[in-house]
């Protein structure tokens, strides 16, 4: 299926140019790295036509004429990137400043993992052509152990949910087996997939694994039933990957979380210039107030507890990238400290810690985002998939900080030039 959709879009693409006298872009003479396997295309000319890639070829062999014309020589290009669990500002007023610092560090595409039924205002809204603002992926409100809700309530749950068009249902926790049966029989039904949390209850109540991943799950966050779970991890891997369930760790929540970052080093984070000092300075200063209050062995003993389960965090990652989990990736941005766009960046430099390749990160935040989402539209760059993509001076998959030095991102039928993405740093820059 996804082939024929595949040969659909390249043959839409030709039929439409073929009544067009001129391309609309061409990035001339650049390196792609298209995602769907580690490999460089060197020397390549790119063609975009209304917002979609039309032809590819060797650089100077085609006729194609274009009316602008992106230098893409001694540079490469590879789809944008995507933040898997972000929480949207709670005004909309902030949304401008959310969007903008995702999209100059080439973050395109967002899925919102801590919905409100009014978000499906905002999608509507800022999808557009008219705007430019990364393309909205929603969950609905979450679901959680803490509400007493009928089966008729569940019913009209997920009906509204799928009558707004969100794209799945939040779960962080549940009241017993018995009504997690119910709403998943009723998310079925309705095609609804489920993402949030391991199901587990801190009272003691248990739902069996089996009924947890035969249901209708599909993403797993923040490495939820495997962490602290040495006797059922492998049981647990297996069963994620027998079941296509994708896992977003959000590494980055836990090392803020856990207070593990040296005082000195919180300044020097990706991105900190667009806190304010007010915000800097009392991280920095609560953190010193914790620890001279907390003393200085106690104080070692806890970093040392978080470093070592921190430590299992980054074990456990690996071992799902080893066996062919797919995964996702996300700074969780329900913290202060986490910078939209920046501490995507972040995120990567834990992934890599934990020995993940750099192809095997990258496609956490490219393909598998696409395929999570069943869209064969982008992620990976040939003819046929929307324009989508960052031009950046280095190979990527040899050197991930070229992704903090991005030249241009061409997205939404626009291209963001380095003199675009100067503009948008400084209406935003606080210092």
């Amino acid at each position: 299926m996804r082939n024929f959709l595949k040969l659909s879009l390249v043959l839409i693409c030709q039929i439409a140019f073929s009544q067009k006298e001129t391309a609309d872009y061409v990035v001339k003479n650049v390196s792609i790295i298209p995602m769907n396997k580690e490999t460089i295309i060197k020397n390549q000319d790119v063609f975009i036509v209304n917002g979609k890639i039309i032809s590819i070829t060797k650089s100077g062999r085609s006729r194609i004429k274009a009316k602008e014309i992106i230098d893409g020589e001694d540079k490469y290009i590879m789809p944008s990137l995507a933040d898997a669990h972000v929480h949207l500002p709670e005004e909309e007023k902030d949304l401008k400043r959310f969007f903008d610092l995702n999209l100059m560090n080439g973050v395109t595409k967002l899925r919102s993992m801590r919905g409100t039924w009014e978000h499906k205002k905002w999608r509507d809204k800022y999808n557009s052509k008219e705007i430019m603002a990364p393309k909205l992926y929603l969950s609905s409100p979450p679901i959680s152990r803490n509400y007493d809700i009928t089966e008729e309530q569940m019913m009209a749950y997920v009906k509204t949910a799928k009558g707004d068009e969100f794209d799945i249902v939040k779960m962080m926790s549940i009241k017993n087996q018995d009504l997690f049966i119910k709403f998943d029989s009723i998310c079925k039904s309705y095609d609804m997939k489920i993402a949030g949390h391991f199901i587990s209850n801190p009272k003691g109540i248990v739902i069996e694994d089996e009924i947890i991943f035969k249901s209708s799950f599909n993403s797993i966050e923040h490495l939820g039933g495997l962490v602290g779970e040495p006797k059922k991890l492998e049981s647990r891997v297996k069963a994620l990957k027998e079941n296509n369930i994708y896992v977003c760790p959000t590494l980055l929540w836990y090392q803020i979380a856990y207070g593990l970052f040296n005082l000195d080093d919180i300044v020097k984070i990706p991105g900190m210039e667009f806190y304010d000092e007010k915000t800097k300075e009392e991280w920095v200063e609560k953190t010193k107030l914790y620890r001279e209050k907390t003393g200085k062995e106690a104080i070692e003993k806890e970093l040392a507890f978080y470093g070592k389960e921190m430590e299992e965090r980054l074990m456990v990652l690996k071992q799902l990238d080893a066996v062919g989990i797919k995964l996702l990736l996300s700074p969780d941005s329900s913290s202060k400290y986490t910078i939209p766009g920046f501490s995507v960046f972040t995120e990567m430099q834990l992934y890599k810690k934990a020995g993940l390749s750099n192809y095997a990160i990258l496609k956490a935040a490219t393909v598998n985002f696409a395929d999570y989402f069943n869209d064969a539209t982008y992620g990976i760059i040939e003819e046929g998939k929307s324009a989508d993509f960052i031009l950046l001076n280095e190979n990527p998959l040899k050197n991930l900080n070229t992704l903090q030095n991005i030249e241009g991102v061409f997205y939404n039928y626009q291209f963001l030039n380095k003199t675009d993405l100067e503009r948008i740093r400084k209406e935003h820059v606080l210092n």
